[in-house]
Parts: structure tokens; C-alpha cells; sequence
């Protein structure tokens, strides 16, 4: 176990809690490990039960554990994402604190740059996980989320070919807001974009062309910000929000 210290009475749940995240994520405690149980955790503290389960449950709330039932229960250390930052962009949007044209413009600003980025790292294995992407899009589904999921796979794709974590972690939570936003309002399948958009970015890509694929993406993006933005009300109306 790493070397914990005892805790003041005044900051014991808050003290615990920034311990037990400070060694996760110095990798003391991996993915999918089991942190010590709750009484170890009491004694090392020299806390109370109840105050070792009140951190545990900061760390939950925080993405950082997942409580798991039965005989192998526990707190189990999860793999951190991007799903928190998902979840705060979706609830700043709802708040309306964020609109859809804001939207658009962030895509606009890193999509390019993405595809720029992926055009100048592909492979033979990239080139065919977007060829098969582009031809699962064709496939007739009635299924709306798995139509949404289809259409927005090369964009998942592009985020990693493109090798840059930072903006693969600020540009997720942007289509997955859009995600959200097109699963709810439900609209006709010609609304959002016409397909041969994504073949004129992925055919840059496979041929490497860097300019040519931010200016495909570039003309996407414009293509379809109108009736995204559109889309905003309605979903709000959907959500009760107006």
C-alpha cells in the first residue's frame, strides 16, 4: 500500500479523498485494480468507517472508482476518459450556458486541424478502417442511433489518426453534444449533411493531402452548421428547457 498519513479531524473526507486520487494517478492504484478495503482504509487513516466511505464516494462521483457488489466487491479503480468532460459540456449546454452555434465554431476551429494532422499520418490500416467506415454509412438501418453512430464514426476515427490527445479531448465532447442533440430531435436523415462530404475528406486523407482534407472539412462543417444551429430549439423544446 503506498505511504499514507493520518488526517486532521477538521479535513478527514476531503484529506482521504485527495490521497486516494493523488495515488491513482501517480499509477500506485492501476486501472481495473481493487483499492484496499474499507476497514485497511480506517485504520491507515485512523479514520471512522463512515468518513472512508464518504471519500470513496468523492472518487466515484468523480469518475475515479466504480463500486462493484457481490463477493469481489469494492472500490475498483476505472480508466480515466473523457466521459466526465462529455457529461459537463452536455449539462453547460442544457443550462444554456453553450449554443450550438458555439458549437459549429469550436468544430470548425479543431476538425480541420484534426484531418490535417490524420492526412499526414496514414497508414494502409487507417486508409481501410475509413473505407469501411464510409461503407457502413451506406447501409440502410431504421435504427436512428445507429444511423447517428455510422455517420460519426469517421469523425471518431479522425480524432485517432490525428495522434494529439488534447484535442482528441477537447473535440469528443463536441460530437458527442451533437450526438445528443441529433438523437433527440430525431430530424430526417437528408437534414444533417449530404454523404459525399465525408468521401471528399476521407479521399484527402488516404492520399495524404493536408490542406485538401481541412478544406473538405471546412466546406462539411459550413454545409451543415445552418441546420444544426436549427436544430438547438427543438431539442430544447424536447428537453423542456423552453
Amino acid at each position: 500500500m503506498p505511504k499514507f498519513t493520518p488526517v486532521k479531524p477538521s479535513r478527514f473526507s476531503d484529506t482521504i479523498t485527495a490521497q486516494l486520487k493523488n495515488a491513482i494517478l501517480i499509477r500506485d492504484y492501476k486501472p481495473d485494480e481493487k483499492l484496499p478495503s474499507e476497514k485497511e482504509l480506517t485504520e491507515t487513516f485512523q479514520a471512522s468507517r463512515v468518513v472512508v466511505r464518504e471519500a470513496i464516494r468523492s472518487l466515484e462521483l468523480g469518475g475515479f472508482v466504480s463500486i462493484r457488489q457481490g463477493p469481489y466487491g469494492g472500490a475498483y479503480v476505472r480508466r480515466l476518459g473523457y466521459d466526465r468532460l462529455t457529461e459537463h459540456f452536455i449539462d453547460l449546454f442544457m443550462a444554456g450556458e453553450l449554443s450550438v452555434q458555439e458549437l459549429v465554431q469550436a468544430r470548425l476551429f479543431l476538425e480541420t486541424e484534426v484531418v490535417c494532422l490524420a492526412a499526414q499520418n496514414i497508414t494502409d490500416e487507417w486508409a481501410e478502417k475509413l473505407r469501411k467506415a464510409l461503407a457502413e454509412e451506406q447501409i440502410p438501418t431504421k435504427n436512428q442511433a445507429d444511423w447517428v453512430r455510422r455517420n460519426m464514426a469517421t469523425d471518431f476515427i479522425f480524432m485517432e489518426m490525428c495522434g494529439n490527445r488534447f484535442y482528441a479531448a477537447m473535440l469528443e465532447p463536441l460530437m458527442k453534444l451533437t450526438q445528443e442533440i441529433v438523437l433527440v430531435v430525431k430530424p430526417r436523415r437528408t437534414v444533417i449533411h449530404d454523404p459525399r462530404e465525408h468521401q471528399a475528406i476521407v479521399d484527402a486523407i488516404i492520399n495524404g493531402n493536408c490542406e485538401l482534407a481541412a478544406q473538405a472539412m471546412a466546406n462539411h462543417i459550413r454545409h451543415m452548421a445552418e441546420r444544426l444551429i436549427n436544430l438547438e430549439g427543438d431539442y430544447r423544446k424536447r428537453k423542456g428547457l423552453v
